[in-house]
């Protein structure tokens, strides 16, 4: 975890204790004449000349900076990406502007690997706890912190840092001319691997849905749980089937059968024991809760830590119990619309590092191949109705241990 700290007096402001000078100025004093106390007082400078002055606020003790979660690479069309949350808290009691972001890698003095200001800098951040709004979130308020989300595709080629640090300018909007510069020590990036998934469903064509960039995405849902904030969905990936019209629905969107994808098969992405089981919530789950809004899901351990969720299946689809062994492979489900679907029929699938829907922190993965047929050009796109965008069959690929990028259109 990576902090900027700060001293106690920072934290207070440095505000100086005027009393005792006040004291001091009392104490010893003899009465003098009304001629002599008023000569007296008129030699005594004012107290802005001599009170001690609220010293100016370093302006390294104007944030702290937090990156709860290390920061993970995950290969996504034949980049590595970075991914991780930078929490930054203003512990001023007047409102902070962030201008920039610098995230600088191994080499000391080498170029930023990447640099966030203006709008890009704007759209990556969100406020903690605040509802969405057209304000400025580049403007912390007193005692207010922000997140920058970070998806930070690498050059082509170019290998994982091991670490990386952050410098982050402000400005300070109440005090005109006052600005500054934050650095927060070294984070690890995390070194182990992606654990190797088969695949989750069969044939296509399916389409992997998400979007990093998206407000109130999976991506950027962060949940608050046993006092710690976590985000278990961080690399999931709702997966719709398309029909060979390119839709997702043929006719009445309302009939859950009409979705290409509805009763699909669901399948064990690799060996595993299963942890957690809710089969019996029905299509559609009203009223949405909390506690429902997964819908029936299954969660399979896959050893070394990670776990792989399934969620919105079809109602007594499951017909595994905890703690059964499965292989990959295994047909452990089928697509159904339980739970919160908006989208209607989909898979929501993702790999986390605890058994606990919202409890867990996303972990990345890949999958062993698959076969890049297109992609739809945004969310938007696909839910419009609009036609994905096929590659020329010169170029249809298979790609091998990656992440599929975002509303790319592909087949197992």
């Amino acid at each position: 975890m990576s902090r900027a700290s700060r001293s106690p007096t920072a934290a207070r402001g440095g505000l100086p204790s005027c009393r005792t000078a006040a004291t001091s100025r009392v104490i010893g004093i003899s009465t003098p004449s009304r001629a002599a106390s008023s000569r007296a007082m008129r030699a005594v400078p004012t107290p802005s000349a001599t009170w001690p002055r609220r010293p100016r606020i370093s302006p390294s003790a104007s944030l702290e900076v937090q990156i709860p979660a290390a920061p993970a690479s995950v290969r996504i069309g034949s980049r590595n990406h970075l991914v991780y949350e930078v929490h930054i808290t203003n512990v001023r009691t007047v409102d902070l502007a962030l201008a920039r972001v610098d995230v600088l890698g191994d080499e000391s003095g080498a170029s930023p690997l990447a640099s966030y200001q203006d709008t890009d800098l704007r759209t990556r951040l969100a406020r903690v706890g605040a509802r969405p709004d057209a304000s400025d979130t580049r403007v912390i308020s007193a005692g207010a912190r922000v997140v920058l989300f970070v998806w930070l595709a690498l050059d082509e080629g170019a290998a994982v840092p091991a670490t990386l640090r952050h410098r982050i300018a402000l400005q300070v909007p109440s005090h005109e001319g006052e600005a500054g510069v934050v650095e927060s020590g070294p984070i690890d990036v995390r070194r182990d691997s992606p654990v190797v998934l088969d695949a989750p469903l069969r044939g296509g064509p399916w389409v992997a849905v998400y979007d990093p960039a998206m407000t109130g995405g999976h991506r950027r849902a962060l949940f608050a749980v046993a006092g710690k904030m976590r985000i278990p969905a961080r690399f999931a990936i709702d997966w719709i089937r398309l029909g060979d019209d390119g839709q997702s629905v043929r006719g009445d969107r309302s009939i859950l059968s009409n979705h290409y994808g509805y009763g699909a098969e669901v399948l064990a992405v690799g060996d595993g024991v299963v942890t957690a089981v809710v089969a019996d919530l029905p299509e559609p789950t009203i009223p949405i809760t909390p506690d429902n809004a997964a819908g029936n899901y299954l969660t399979i351990d896959l050893g070394g830590g990670r776990f792989a969720s399934y969620e919105h299946v079809q109602p007594h689809s499951i017909t595994l119990k905890v703690g059964d062994r499965v292989r990959s492979g295994q047909i452990v489900a089928r697509l159904g619309a339980s739970g919160s679907v908006s989208s209607g029929p989909h898979l929501h699938f993702h790999v986390s590092d605890a058994n606990s829907a919202l409890g867990a922190e996303g972990l990345p993965y890949v999958f062993k191949s698959f076969e890049v047929l297109g992609a739809f050009e945004s969310i938007e796109a696909l839910v419009s109705g609009n036609a994905w965008a096929p590659l020329p069959i010169e170029r249809v690929r298979t790609q091998q241990l990656e992440l599929p990028h975002h509303q790319t259109v592909l087949r197992f």
